[in-house]
C-alpha cells in the first residue's frame, strides 16, 4: 500500500476528465518551467551542466575501460540490464514499459477508489511524457554522436537532427525511469524500498554506457533531468492533493488545476 508523503491521501477521487486535466496540466507546467525559472533554479542547473562538463573530460576513457574490461566485477554486475542479454532488464526506461504500467496503477486506483494508486498511475505517466518532449528538444538543438560510432566525445554540434546515431546527449533511459523514481520517492513514504528504487535507473544508464549509446556526462545529465522532473511532479501533485482534501466534495472544481513535473517507477523484474 503505498502512503502518501506529506498530505492526507482521504480525498475524493473526482470525475476521470479532471485525472485527464491535471496529467495535462502537469505535463505542461513541465514542458513550460525553463520560461519561468528563477536565479535560485539557476544554480543547482549550473552545478549540473558544471559537473557534467567535467565528466565530458573522462567519457571517452570511461568508455574505453567499460568495453575493455568485460570480466571486471563492476561490468558482470550490470550485465543483466545490457541489451546483449536475451531478455534485457533495461525496460523501465522507455515508455513500452512504463506507460502500461501507469495505466495498470491507474485503473487499479479507479477501481479500488484509492487515490494514491490513482495519482501513482498519473505521475508516471506524465513523468514520462514530460521527458520525452524534452528529450526530443534536445535532440534537434544539440547533436552528438554515440560512443559505439565513434573513438571521440568530441563529436558535438549545433543544431542538431533526426540523425539517431547522434542522439547521444542526453540519455532518455535514466532520464524516463529516474523521473519516475523521484516522483515516487517524493510523493510517497518508501522506506527500506527507497535506495533500492534509485539503484534500478542508475544501472540502466551504466547499461546504456556499456552498450555504447551514451557518453558518462550524457547519463549524468540524463539522470539529473529526471529527478527534477519526478520532484516537481511530486511537489505540484501534493499541493493539489492537499487543496482538495481542504474542501468539501461539492467544492471541488471540474476543470484542471495548475501543472505539475513528473517521474517514473522503477520495476523489480
Amino acid at each position: 500500500m503505498l502512503a502518501a508523503a506529506g498530505a492526507a491521501n482521504s480525498q475524493t477521487l473526482g470525475p476521470e476528465r479532471q485525472d485527464i486535466g491535471d496529467l495535462r496540466g502537469d505535463v505542461w507546467s513541465v514542458w513550460t518551467s525553463p520560461a519561468h525559472a528563477t536565479v535560485r533554479d539557476l544554480i543547482p542547473v549550473a552545478a549540473v551542466a558544471g559537473a557534467a562538463m567535467l565528466t565530458s573530460y573522462a567519457d571517452s576513457s570511461i568508455y574505453a575501460w567499460m568495453s575493455t574490461h568485460p570480466s571486471s566485477l563492476a561490468m558482470r554486475i550490470i550485465s543483466p540490464i545490457r541489451d546483449k542479454r536475451r531478455f534485457p532488464l533495461n525496460g523501465g526506461g522507455n515508455g513500452q514499459a512504463l506507460l502500461p504500467l501507469s495505466a495498470t496503477l491507474y485503473i487499479a486506483g479507479r477501481l479500488s477508489h484509492d487515490a494514491a494508486l490513482r495519482d501513482a498511475g498519473l505521475g508516471c505517466a506524465a513523468g514520462h511524457l514530460s521527458s520525452a518532449a524534452l528529450r526530443e528538444v534536445i535532440y534537434f538543438s544539440v547533436s552528438r554522436t554515440r560512443p559505439h560510432d565513434t573513438a571521440s566525445a568530441r563529436q558535438i554540434s549545433v543544431p542538431g537532427g533526426r540523425d539517431w546515431s547522434r542522439h547521444s546527449f542526453l540519455s532518455g533511459h535514466i532520464a524516463n525511469s529516474m523521473a519516475c523514481v523521484s516522483y515516487f520517492s517524493h510523493r510517497f513514504s518508501l522506506g527500506v524500498a527507497e535506495p533500492l528504487m534509485f539503484t534500478y535507473p542508475l544501472l540502466i544508464g551504466l547499461g546504456r554506457m556499456a552498450d555504447g549509446w551514451h557518453w558518462a556526462s550524457d547519463t549524468m545529465a540524463g539522470g539529473a533531468m529526471g529527478f527534477a522532473i519526478g520532484k516537481a511532479i511530486s511537489d505540484r501533485q501534493a499541493a493539489r492533493a492537499a487543496d482538495r482534501s481542504r474542501r468539501s466534495p461539492r467544492e471541488l472544481p471540474i476543470a484542471p488545476s495548475t501543472p505539475i513535473l513528473i517521474p517514473l517507477w522503477s520495476f523489480s523484474f
